[in-house]
């Protein structure tokens, strides 16, 4: 996993953010165990079922992962993003995703890649994440420009914020797939998770 970083406009890049404190979980969530193996793997593996070529992870350095650290902390998922585009040569077509979704199903992330060719970034309604970036100049200057505004204040600083800049297309979240969307950050909420079943297919 650990090659040069060149991709062409075609390739699809998995990108797994993994760099929160965990603050409210109380544990790293990225090696929670989960099915036999860690949260981060289940999600690296998802990405590469969603037809990710290769997979880089935000955050701190992960043993047997090609890892960006954060080159502004504090700026949650944007400053994620932010690292790995300055990392990324070119352009490339970017599936992100959290390390504490893992109920999503490749079905919904092949969705990103197949409905929203035209559009700069795409994501489901209510959720920047996960978020399908066509990374290329322009979107890279806006998300330099948003990273560096500190005039504004860190709040404003978003991903949301981001997403709304570039005029992202939003598709509507099926009905059938609501339960996907549940972010895991509290022991209670993943204690729920799994005596729920985890219900939803391993990649």
């Amino acid at each position: 996993m650990k090659d040069s970083i060149a991709p062409a406009l075609s390739d699809v890049v998995g990108i797994l953010l993994a760099g929160g404190r965990s603050a409210r979980m109380g544990r790293d969530k990225a090696l929670l165990p989960y099915r036999g193996r860690t949260l981060i793997e289940h999600m690296a593996a998802l990405l590469q079922a969603s037809g990710a070529r290769r997979v880089l992870v935000s955050g701190p350095l992960r043993t047997g992962y090609a890892s960006v650290p954060d080159r502004r902390p504090g700026l949650g998922p944007l400053g994620g993003i932010q690292a790995v585009a300055a990392a990324l040569a070119g352009c490339a077509q970017l599936l992100i995703v959290p390390v504490d979704m893992p109920a999503l199903s490749a079905a919904t992330l092949t969705a990103l890649l197949a409905d929203c060719d035209a559009a700069p970034a795409c994501h489901y309604a209510d959720h920047p994440l996960p978020l399908r970036l066509a990374l290329d100049e322009t979107v890279r200057a806006q998300l330099e420009r948003l990273v560096d505004d500190r005039a504004r204040p860190s709040a404003e600083r978003s991903l949301h914020a981001f997403c709304t800049a570039l005029g992202a297309r939003v598709l509507p979240i099926p009905d059938a797939v609501v339960d996907e969307f549940a972010a895991l950050n509290t022991p209670q909420e993943w204690a729920a998770f799994r005596a729920a079943g985890d219900a939803v297919p391993a990649p």
